[in-house]
């Protein structure tokens, strides 16, 4: 630990600081006002230069860097495919000139009838567990469909993609996501998932707070003996009352189903605050209490320990807590076992001895983690094996994750509040249904803690509701009732798709332009914008969005079927064919896209055959699909005519 901070890089003035950094007001630490800002890893260097080495080796210092050969600790090994049997597309990881790509394509026979290739711009994950990949299009940051398994060493599709869900080159990764792998990047307003700038890894100001007061006074030649006074500049989370230390923790090792307060982003929490003031947590709880944990959920494991628990009774102010043992300035790598070992015998001395045999305490060379946080699968993340922060007395080896049934869904636990309010806890299980279990249980108890609300008090969670429930005609009698456009530009949009499910294109109109206003970089929002103006015939405005898109990003297939569909209804069928062709090179099973063709060679080319084997395309992978079946009926009916 540093003695005395020194800032002998920086000259001093002769003007005095108005700011007491000792005894600050109105904020005890400076940091959290709303004027103080990020300055950046490097700025830090300047004064703290054998830290930020150190930490640099840490996994959250590793957790984000330039897709190369020296970030990356995968095997590039030539032969190495990775097939999914659901979509029948395999992946080939490959290095060009030190740079890391990705080859997607589809066999038939002997012969390439599909090919992509991406360059992988970023690699998130320190390589203690996995190498994750992305690709940037344009700022829009987008999850690479292979991952590399260290433990494992073994490359295999991301977790989430499994199972028939590989959503290939199309996860955004919004700020929920890059805000705990990484540090802060300058995100884009009105976007999901676009940023200017990206920090290459977690960096300090994640966990002291944004530094420029603490640079500002230093500069200004206020130095403080830290030794003697607490510099209330920067966050040091050692001086701050435990549930605001474990918060800082909690912020990312509390993986779960976030709730966010309103009017608050992923960007507003800052060390020193409740993470309850900027958002909550909840789990799942279930029945059996064996299945396992989640990859980063080690706050909510090391909760249910004794050695926490009873802690909570002490009055000691450091209760246990995470920085009891861990120092986020050194690697576990490079901390001997022994450091963790002398926490446990700081508490557990000779009066309480291990009652194990001497044995087996010799095997295991008096570890106490080996039996008592023994390593485990986790039940989100496939091939690693991660220590069980639940502290605690284990009989048996942990079985692997996939093999321990959930036991019965009991319901969502908030672990950041323990009065959460009725509203908090309709959403916490309307965004659990959308981004983890679309079971109707779900939606069946966010209604049940909903209805304790008046609609004209949570308009916009009844509306996200209705939506998910399918129950598009309740959305918009309810948006009618409401009269006038919402607050968000989510809500806005449900209501306006809700509107076109029920072909009222007119009334989708002002909730679709609403939701663009407000998130103009959202491309899904600009598509479903786009259609909706060339149904109402306005076929230069709907153009236009559709151009926006595609401005924005090429890749998009959704985006050069809705070019091309423009190109249709227009009868050109040259212009609608080269952008379906576009469409399918990017995903060759975008259904829309092969619907769209076979129109182009049924009603353009009167070429029957090739629009039958479009059709074909997509009933070889989806049978029932109710539009293809329908084409398919009207072109054979087409062809019987000509015949």
């Amino acid at each position: 630990m540093m003695v005395l901070i020194l800032a002998l890089t920086f000259q001093c003035n002769t003007h005095k600081p108005t700011i007491n950094v000792t005894n600050p007001h109105p904020f005890k630490w400076l940091n959290l006002s709303d004027s103080a800002h990020y300055v950046g890893m490097a700025t830090c260097a300047k004064c703290h230069d054998t830290v930020l080495q150190s930490f640099s080796h840490t996994g959250m210092g590793m957790s984000f860097g330039n897709a190369d050969i020296n970030k990356s600790v995968a095997d590039f090994n030539k032969h190495t495919i990775v097939y999914d049997k659901f979509s029948d597309l395999s992946y080939q990881p490959f290095l060009k000139d030190g740079l890391v790509y990705l080859k997607e394509f589809r066999i038939q026979g002997r012969d390439t009838i599909y090919k992509r290739e991406e360059k992988i711009d970023y690699i998130i994950g320190s390589g203690h567990h996995t190498n994750s990949h992305i690709v940037n299009e344009n700022g829009y940051l987008y999850q690479a469909p292979l991952t590399w398994y260290v433990q494992q060493h073994i490359w295999d599709l991301p977790p989430g993609f499994e199972g028939g869900y590989n959503s290939r080159f199309s996860r955004e990764l919004g700020a929920e996501c890059l805000t705990c792998h990484n540090g802060y990047p300058k995100f884009v307003e009105g976007s999901i998932n676009k940023y200017t700038s990206i920090p290459l890894g977690i960096d300090c100001e994640r966990c002291h707070g944004p530094g420029s007061i603490h640079v500002q006074t230093k500069e200004s030649g206020k130095i403080v003996d830290i030794t003697k006074d607490t510099d209330f500049t920067i966050v040091n989370p050692r001086k701050l009352p435990y549930k605001l230390q474990i918060d800082i923790c909690q912020r990312c090792h509390l993986q779960g189903d976030a709730v966010l307060k309103p009017g608050k982003t992923f960007f507003d929490f800052r060390p020193g605050m409740a993470l309850t003031s900027v958002m909550d947590e909840f789990l799942p709880t279930f029945s059996s209490d064996d299945r396992g944990f989640l990859m980063a959920s080690h706050a909510e494991r090391l909760r249910k320990s004794r050695c926490f628990l009873e802690s909570q009774d002490s009055a000691n102010p450091q209760k246990f807590n995470c920085i009891t043992c861990h120092n986020p300035h050194i690697s576990v790598k490079f901390t001997q076992m022994q450091v963790f070992i002398n926490k446990c015998m700081s508490c557990h001395s000779t009066v309480h001895q291990c009652t194990e045999k001497l044995a087996v305490r010799e095997k295991k060379d008096n570890n106490c983690i080996t039996c008592h946080m023994p390593k485990s699968s986790a039940v989100d993340i496939p091939h690693v094996s991660i220590t069980d922060h639940y502290i605690r007395v284990v009989k048996n080896k942990p079985p692997d994750a996939a093999s321990v049934p959930k036991g019965r869904f009991t319901g969502l636990a908030c672990l950041t509040d323990n009065h959460p309010s009725n509203l908090t806890i309709a959403e916490a299980y309307l965004y659990y249904y959308e981004k983890f279990e679309k079971q109707g249980q779900m939606l069946d108890s966010a209604f049940v803690y909903l209805n304790k609300y008046p609609w004209q008090q949570a308009a916009a969670d009844y509306i996200h509701f209705y939506y998910l429930k399918e129950d598009y005609m309740a959305a918009a009698d309810l948006a009618a009732r409401y009269k006038g456009p919402f607050a968000t530009a989510l809500t806005n949009y449900q209501v306006g798709q809700s509107y076109i499910n029920l072909n009222n294109f007119s009334s989708a109109l002002t909730y679709l332009q609403q939701a663009v206003a407000l998130q103009p970089y959202n491309l899904e929002y600009r598509i479903k914008l786009g259609t909706c103006f060339a149904f109402l015939g306005n076929f230069s405005k709907s153009q236009q969005e559709f151009e926006f898109v595609l401005q924005e990003n090429n890749k998009r297939s959704d985006g050069w079927n809705s070019l091309g569909f423009l190109q249709l209804v227009q009868y050109n069928f040259t212009g609608a064919e080269k952008a379906f062709r576009h469409a399918l090179a990017l995903d060759p099973d975008y259904e829309p896209a092969h619907v769209n063709m076979a129109k182009v060679f049924a009603y353009g080319d009167k070429d029957y055959k090739k629009a039958e084997l479009e059709i074909d395309t997509i009933l070889k992978h989806n049978p029932k699909d109710r539009d293809a079946i329908i084409l398919k009926d009207s072109i054979m009916a087409l062809q019987r005519r000509k015949l």
